[in-house]
């Protein structure tokens, strides 16, 4: 069974250990300098504290599985500005091993109940990557048809949920 929780200070020396796993494979297709296994606890640490941000630890059968966040505030690589009700999902991850089975897109549309009042949630991954694409359809997000190329060989999709 998957639940989601706000994350906490004791759950960040785990989920940097799967963030770092989960976006490896990432790193080494795109060798982008933002990739997200190239962070350490800090960058967790810093966004619980931060109230431009929302994270949530994924627990399936009581264990910690992975982890999202969305960014409240501010720019996005697609948004100059999130207004209210504008939220950006910056960041979701699973155990590489438990990826592709429907915890991600599950995980997402659990954590909409904790937005307030949401108009619009945007994403954005590469657009090359299928099983992205299928995990943000299954959560009700359509493709803009937006394309921005942020480092040689990275070309990000801009997707869009509206309520």
């Amino acid at each position: 069974m998957i639940s989601l929780r706000l994350t906490t200070v004791d759950d960040v020396d785990i989920l940097t250990k799967i963030q770092q796993k989960a976006f490896r494979p990432l790193y080494e297709k795109y060798h982008d300098e933002g990739n997200p296994c190239l962070r350490d606890e800090r960058d967790i640490l810093c966004r619980l504290n931060n109230p431009n941000f929302l994270y949530f630890t994924i627990i399936l059968d009581g264990e910690i599985v992975g982890g999202l966040m969305y960014k409240l505030c501010g720019a996005t690589p697609f948004i100059k500005k999130l207004r209210r009700g504008e939220y950006y999902l910056g960041r979701v991850y699973i155990i590489p091993d438990l990826q592709s089975k429907g915890i991600a897109s599950q995980a997402i549309l659990m954590s909409e109940k904790y937005l307030k009042k949401p108009k619009k949630l945007y994403v954005d991954f590469p657009a090359d990557l299928e099983k992205n694409r299928r995990c943000y359809e299954k959560a009700g997000y359509s493709d803009t048809g937006k394309r921005l190329e942020t480092a040689p060989g990275l070309i990000l999709a801009a997707f869009e949920k509206n309520f």
